[in-house]
């Protein structure tokens, strides 16, 4: 008897709140390296034009220390090792070593002491141009190569299905929530 082998895909979830021939979707190439959920918002590294995750996130818990190479943050995922982290007004805070989101909150080593002390709640930014949001991507990554796809960049979609999508990415987008979609 003859066998066969079936290739399965993760099935799409929909992000879409209305038809989804009103969204708009701009091809973009996501940097190999960078893991990238269908609904994450984005960001574009100046330096290649490629998009990752947008590197942004909130100092949790104890935040950082200046004579700590440890900090807390809400979600390390957004950021990889050799991001340079910085504070909203641009004060660089250091160069991240590793990153734990197995600890609650998530934890970022640094390759030195922070350079300077970061309250919980404040931003913490990395610095290669992704921290502005450019758009919510329309397909996952799986961080392997420089991997093609498309992202969302105008359109009508569901606000709960969309990661990263907070009050400065909302403004970044010039988009607002409206009864629980997202619309910029």
């Amino acid at each position: 008897m003859a066998t066969r082998t079936v290739q399965t895909f993760p099935a799409r979830v929909a992000l879409e709140a209305t038809r989804p021939d009103e969204a708009v979707k701009q091809n973009v190439t996501f940097a190999d390296g960078f893991v990238v959920k269908q609904g994450d918002v984005i960001g574009i590294i100046t330096a290649s034009k490629l998009a990752r995750r947008r590197s942004r996130t909130a100092a949790a818990g104890t935040g950082f220390a200046a004579d700590s190479n440890t900090g807390q943050v809400v979600d390390a995922g957004v950021f990889v090792p050799g991001d340079v982290l910085k504070s909203e007004d641009g004060t660089t805070i250091g160069t991240v070593q590793s990153v734990d989101t197995t600890t609650t909150p998530d934890t970022v080593a640094l390759t030195g002491n922070a350079a300077v002390a970061v309250a919980s709640g404040d931003a913490v930014l990395g610095s290669d141009g992704s921290q502005a949001a450019q758009g919510i991507s329309a397909a996952a990554n799986d961080g392997e190569d420089d991997t093609p796809a498309d992202a969302f960049i105008a359109g009508f979609l569901v606000a709960s299905l969309l990661r990263g999508l907070d009050a400065s990415a909302i403004a970044e987008l010039g988009g607002a929530v409206l009864l629980s979609v997202f619309k910029f």
